[in-house]
């Protein structure tokens, strides 16, 4: 009989989880804990934040799998020297956009609390990565402008401070995003770029038709991480 498994994305300011049944949900760190999880056989686990919630899954389930990165996985070689310092869950993503577009050159970005950008060429070779603040972090840059208005808005040029400042970090995020892609396609031409994140919805519209969405690609990697592994 096959097992049963539980996927867990643990950011740092959410849970996203999916079910046996591939039903995926969301929930903020906190409230997290509230949620009735079904009976399953593993949890397969990528946390880049909250130890607390990695202890709790414990409690819930009799075998729970941490990922970790690793230097090597299949086709992936990752450019780290310690490989454990990169985040799960940008080693996840990669996976994640490997399987999808199997020896293309790949972008992937994720845009959550924190932005991050990684590279892999087509033979599989991490190429490096960047890290930076995603929207909420950039629209609390600034004591004297700090909001908590984490929305979307128009980047056109604006007559009051809030809506200044509002369009004013969406267009840095906007701008980094397109750079770092043209700066992509300028080095791999036949290249594929992926993205995911919490606002990618909210801004696919000024980012090229070419760049391909996912919902939950670290999740996705996550689990084909689990099938090769077992």
């Amino acid at each position: 009989m096959s097992q049963s498994n539980i996927f867990f994305d643990i950011g740092n300011s959410s849970v996203k989880w999916r079910t046996p049944d591939s039903k995926v949900h969301s929930d903020g760190i906190e409230s997290f804990l509230l949620n009735k999880l079904p009976e399953v056989d593993i949890a397969w686990v990528s946390a880049v934040a909250h130890p607390h919630i990695v202890d709790y899954l414990n409690t819930q389930f009799n075998k729970v799998n941490l990922v970790q990165s690793q230097k090597k996985f299949e086709k992936l070689t990752t450019s780290y020297k310690d490989s454990s310092r990169l985040g799960s869950d940008r080693f996840c993503a990669i996976l994640g956009a490997m399987k999808q577009f199997p020896a293309k050159p790949l972008l992937v970005i994720d845009v959550g609390t924190a932005m991050t950008f990684d590279v892999v060429d087509s033979e599989g070779f991490h190429q490096g990565g960047l890290i930076m603040p995603g929207l909420g972090a950039l629209r609390k840059s600034f004591p004297k402008f700090e909001t908590n208005d984490f929305s979307t808005h128009n980047s056109s040029l604006a007559s009051d401070t809030s809506n200044a400042w509002k369009g004013g970090t969406q267009a840095m995020l906007l701008s980094t995003i397109n750079d770092q892609i043209n700066k992509f396609k300028v080095n791999f031409s036949d290249g594929v770029v992926t993205i995911c994140g919490g606002i990618v919805n909210e801004i696919k519209d000024h980012l090229p038709e070419s760049i391909q969405i996912f919902d939950n690609l670290v999740l996705d990697g996550l689990e084909s991480y689990s099938q090769t592994v077992g």
